[in-house]
């Protein structure tokens, strides 16, 4: 293969295309130039790049190919590392440079994704649509080169550290980043293979009967009191979907196993990373006010994407202007697609979606040949694919990939004769999705976004305004028709009685425009009424009403008020709201000089926040440490005993940031508050409680009880002086890793405070006569560290701005970029 630039062939030697072993890794080094052909009558071509006060590029050409060079070369020049690890996370050789330690990742990744499929989709494509891809893979190589022609100065640290250099990109690189690394990662659970090894323990443990009403009460499919992002009258095409996947197949179901359960785990955290293993959705949140409810009104849009927080950042600021864009946004380092920003008409942004896209298929193995199962009345041979990784320092690893007619196989639970493949709605798709996400930059409307929405198949929520005005939001991905029979919770028989029956048109899916209420408000929370998902457990406890409460009401807010409500949702304690009136009537009767009283009234005097304003390194005041005291011996007395130890182990996290080794990412409310809330709540519950987990109390006795436990214990640590009882403040950690653990830079970056909010966060005012946004991306614009430790004014600029819950002014379109522009650089593109 042959790609072009300044006037050269490169000729991309290596592996990348087919993902087959190659020195360095799945990477070809670039090779020597040669001479070029020159097509007769070609011309070079130039484009610009300007940079403003904190180093956002805006690229400016005449053509798709050149303005996603000028894409690619920019982010090249800010994060040439992260990119080189984003396409190793996404291609799968990452332990070729890093070694065996990584194996398991790129073993997983590689067990995911079909790069026949990825060829086939991307020769399909038309000459416009492949210019990006193309375009943007040339960009980084020009970059590439010039890197390595002055490697002392222009070599990032992480590369000399880890010893290896940055390799070419090619257009399947580019598409893989998104496969490999977003769609793989951000898009590809499923809790339904979870599901049936809890249930199957807890009937193990707990008897048939009392078994499944306990697995109903940890895991539903509809919590009624469940706040969610379209109002609820208004979801009835959403109810259809779930209606139509509430059968009872679990009979026919096969057990599994404990080590099928486990290597199953052990896959999806290698593949999706440790949070998005544990909590679906996990990531992101929006709220868009329309003229109703802001001050001048004018609608604005706000979106924090959480795709956890690293050093550098996961996303990066970049604008494009001409070829039919003129958009200043961000973006995960090395998409295509800008996933959040405007382009001076509409803004849009997004949250992970709760459309249930995704399948698993219980195989049923041929007891003579494992490598068959059993579809529609008899057994047919999987399909196999040998794969090879490089591994540093050890020899190559060769594994096979097997698949059914329903996808990648993922698990085998050889002593029950079954296998568990993945089937999802986007498979085969991934590059249409990616265009279509791509191309609502250039929607000036909102049918022109939603046309863009249609072509979409990885369950996304998007959030849509316009200067006119307008908001909506819509629920993206590709609903298939289940049968009947099948129960979304667990997984489908794989023996041919549970096909899909096609997928349902988008004009079904769950979207609002315009919404009386005047807002919409997002945190990964249920889309629409009967919506039902696998494993979200959407419920009444949800973190969205962190910033549903400030919302709620006839205020109008201004541009500043609509971004500080983040920065009030950041700080928030998750699990305070649903608890604190049950202490407060609890301990109501008990007299004011009782401990257990005064530790109620200091709860009740808490403002529910965890913030630390004197700056000593506590939490302000006792009203965390009594909760979380609290918390923890009331899960320990309402579950412990009527759970599996192995089960009630996996609630005792409180859903806080830890004060060992920085903070993770995105935080949730404890596991355990879900199930507690609604015991609490008895009949009341939309969760219906036919296990009785109060074991015959009143509400009020073992909330009273467990504070009683809680006083004793705080007592016994700090003291019988409530004021004394203060928990030292978390700190907020940019891990040096990615979010399925590859490393991603030489170091970690701290703030003295956790923060519960966006990698990213940005806001856009859609006023008639102009259009302003502003953003915050911290550490900074710029991962660059020499290997000498020099690093760019732009590494960590934005930092103080996180602290202070602050924004940076971006300039959108040519006059603000022209007015703010610091540096600027024009590139030859030669044909």
């Amino acid at each position: 293969m042959t790609g072009r630039f300044n006037g050269l062939v490169v000729l991309a030697i290596g592996c990348t295309a087919a993902l087959a072993s190659c020195a360095g890794g799945g990477s070809a080094p670039l090779a020597p130039l040669a001479a070029a052909p020159g097509g007769q009558g070609a011309v070079a071509s130039k484009l610009t790049i300007k940079r403003d006060t904190y180093g956002t590029p805006h690229v400016y050409a005449d053509n798709t190919h050149d303005l996603f060079y000028g894409f690619g070369y920019a982010v090249a020049e800010d994060h040439l590392y992260q990119l080189e690890m984003a396409k190793r996370s996404g291609n799968g050789t990452v332990a070729a440079v890093l070694g065996p330690r990584y194996a398991a990742t790129d073993i997983a990744t590689r067990s995911g994704i079909d790069p026949a499929s990825v060829r086939r989709q991307l020769d399909a494509l038309s000459a416009e649509d492949r210019a990006m891809f193309d375009g943007y893979a040339k960009g980084v190589n020009a970059r590439v080169r010039e890197v390595l022609a002055n490697k002392t100065e222009l070599l990032p640290r992480e590369f000399v550290d880890a010893g290896f250099e940055p390799g070419s990109w090619s257009s399947e690189d580019v598409a893989l980043v998104w496969i490999g690394l977003i769609l793989n990662r951000f898009f590809g659970g499923s809790a339904e293979v979870a599901n049936l090894a809890l249930l199957n323990q807890l009937k193990a443990e707990k008897g048939a009967s009392a078994g499944q009403s306990i697995y109903d009460q940890m895991r539903w499919l509809e919590d009624p009191a469940a706040p969610t992002i379209i109002p609820r009258p208004g979801a009835v095409a959403s109810a259809r979907q779930g209606s139509e996947a509430t059968g009872d197949a679990r009979l026919a179901l096969r057990p599994i196993s404990q080590s099928g359960a486990a290597s199953h785990r052990a896959l999806q955290v290698a593949a999706l990373g440790l949070a998005a293993t544990e909590n679906m959705p996990t990531a992101s949140n929006a709220w868009v006010l329309g003229p109703s409810r802001s001050a001048d009104g004018t609608a604005i849009l706000y979106n924090g994407p959480q795709q956890g927080f690293n050093n550098p950042s996961f996303v990066t600021a970049i604008g494009l202007h001409g070829a039919g864009y003129d958009l200043t946004g961000m973006t995960p380092i090395g998409l295509l697609p800008v996933l959040f920003g405007t382009n001076g008409t509409i803004a849009w942004g997004s949250t992970v979606g709760s459309l249930d896209t995704n399948d698993t298929y219980q195989e049923q193995l041929n007891p003579a040949n494992r490598y068959e199962y059993r579809f529609k009345g008899r057994f047919i041979p999987m399909e196999k694919r040998t794969e090879s990784i490089k591994v540093k320092g050890e020899a190559d690893r060769s594994f096979d990939v097997y698949s059914t007619v329903h996808g990648f196989v993922q698990t085998w639970d050889l002593a029950n004769q079954t296998a568990y493949s993945a089937k999802r709605s986007w498979e085969g798709v991934e590059v249409e999705t990616m265009l279509g996400w791509g191309k609502a930059a250039q929607a000036r409307n909102w049918n022109q976004f939603m046309a863009q929405a249609a072509r979409v198949s990885a369950s996304i929520t998007w959030f849509y305004a316009d200067v006119d005005g307008n908001i909506g939001a819509a629920g993206l991905g590709a609903l298939p028709v289940r049968p009947a029979q099948q129960n979304i919770q667990f997984p489908a028989l794989g023996d041919g009685s549970m096909e899909w029956q096609g997928r349902r048109p988008f004009s079904e899916n769950p979207k609002a425009y315009n919404p009386a209420q005047g807002y919409f408000v997002s945190w990964n929370n249920q889309i629409a009424a009967g919506l039902r998902a696998d494993g979200a457990n959407f419920s009444a406890v949800d973190r969205v009403n962190e910033l549903g409460v400030q919302l709620a009401g006839p205020a109008k807010f201004t541009p500043e008020q609509a971004w500080s409500i983040a920065g009030n949702a950041a700080v928030a304690d998750l699990n305070a709201r649903y608890f604190v009136p049950y202490i407060k009537a609890a301990t109501a009767s008990l007299p004011a000089s009782d401990p257990v009283r005064k530790a109620a009234d200091a709860l009740v005097a808490w403002d529910m926040r965890l913030q630390d304003t004197n700056k000593d390194g506590q939490y302000d005041g006792p009203g965390v440490t009594i909760l979380q005291a609290w918390l923890k011996a009331m899960t320990v007395a309402v579950l412990k005993d009527d759970l599996p130890a192995g089960v009630f182990n996996s609630l005792v996290d409180l859903g806080y940031a830890p004060l060992a080794g920085g903070a993770p990412g995105s935080l949730q409310p404890a596991r355990a508050s879900k199930l507690l809330f609604n015991a609490l709540q008895g009949a009341s519950s939309g969760v219906p409680q036919r296990y009785d987990f109060l074991s015959g109390q009143t509400p009020d006795s073992v909330v009273r009880a467990a504070l009683s436990t809680a006083v004793a214990e705080l007592t016994t640590t700090y003291g019988a002086d409530p004021a004394k009882w203060v928990t030292p403040s978390a700190r907020h950690r940019f891990s040096k890793t990615n979010a399925i653990g590859v490393p991603w830079a030489a170091e970690d970056q701290e703030t003295p405070l956790y923060q519960n909010r966006g990698t990213a966060g940005f806001r856009v005012v859609l006023r008639k006569d102009a259009v302003e946004m502003c953003s915050l991306m911290a550490p900074g614009q710029s991962g660059f560290v020499s290997a000498s430790l020099g690093r760019t004014r732009h590494y960590d600029d934005q930092l103080p701005l996180f602290e202070t819950n602050s924004c940076k002014q971006d300039a959108v379109g040519r006059a603000q970029v022209d007015a703010r522009a610091k540096a600027t650089r024009t590139l030859t593109v030669s044909p």
